[in-house]
């Protein structure tokens, strides 16, 4: 699939958060097959490794090591993506932390605070500053995608996250709504993603008993991979889904089916 092209004939600019991970960089690869220029962003050295690997495979591709969580780090996004800058119209938003104590979800009554703030920061402010400050790059394009990547856990109770992470999906979710509606008169839509139980790094941080019996209660009977998370993101980066906005997609196997 051609991504769409801006006047100049060039390919648009896609920027993941959280690319170094098993998902960002599972969508960073679909949308590079797609033909975008892909940026990836992630506060781990190893999203320059992730960038290379693309690049090596004949993709255009660029890694920036910043953590989204520090506001003066996301200001400076369009010095580091340079001309890149110009071209940005995808802004996929998948950076999350999903804090374990011995494998298991702490209780609210035991959560310290700055664990809290952390995952806030992180999941919820995170996000707002990076789409914050691509917004105007985006809205300049007359034509945009903005894909938040949520959770099962912010359409439905789930026994394995934390209550703050589960509060900042559902607010991803809820800011993804009233962002659709802010920047649809430029032609931008705005989407949210809510996997299930994918097999990741933040998935094996849980027992395999756990895994196991949270896969066999699921209608497909396994857990779900990156990339079914990223042909679902594929779709709605897609001009396809331009009357698509404000929208959930749920990847999940069946496990939560409203």
């Amino acid at each position: 699939m051609k991504p769409h092209l801006n006047a100049a004939g060039r390919s648009y600019v896609a920027l993941i958060t959280g690319a170094a991970g098993q998902i960002g960089y599972a969508i960073a690869t679909r949308l590079a097959e797609d033909g975008y220029r892909v940026v990836l962003v992630d506060r781990a050295d190893a999203v320059h490794r992730c960038a290379t690997q693309l690049k090596t495979a004949g993709h255009q591709a660029m890694g920036v090591e910043i953590d989204i969580a520090d506001p003066q780090a996301v200001a400076g996004l369009p010095v580091q993506l340079g001309q890149w800058w110009d071209d940005l119209a995808v802004l996929i938003n998948n950076a999350g932390i999903s804090p374990k104590t011995q494998g298991a979800k702490r209780k609210v009554i035991d959560m310290p605070l700055d664990e809290w703030q952390q995952v806030l920061a992180v999941n919820l402010t995170g996000m707002f500053l990076v789409t914050r400050t691509c917004l105007p790059a985006i809205q300049r394009q007359g034509w945009g995608r903005i894909v938040m990547i949520a959770s099962q856990a912010a359409r439905t109770r789930t026994h394995v996250p934390g209550a703050h992470y589960q509060a900042t999906k559902a607010g991803m979710v809820a800011f993804a709504r009233v962002l659709a509606a802010e920047v649809a008169p430029y032609g931008v839509t705005v989407n949210s993603v809510a996997p299930g139980r994918i097999r990741t790094d933040m998935t094996a941080a849980v027992s395999d008993t756990v895994n196991g019996d949270l896969a066999s209660a699921t209608p497909a009977g396994r857990m779900g991979l990156p990339r079914e998370v990223a042909a679902g993101v594929a779709y709605l980066v897609s001009p396809d889904a331009a009357y698509s906005t404000g929208s959930i997609l749920d990847i999940n196997g069946g496990s939560f089916m409203p």
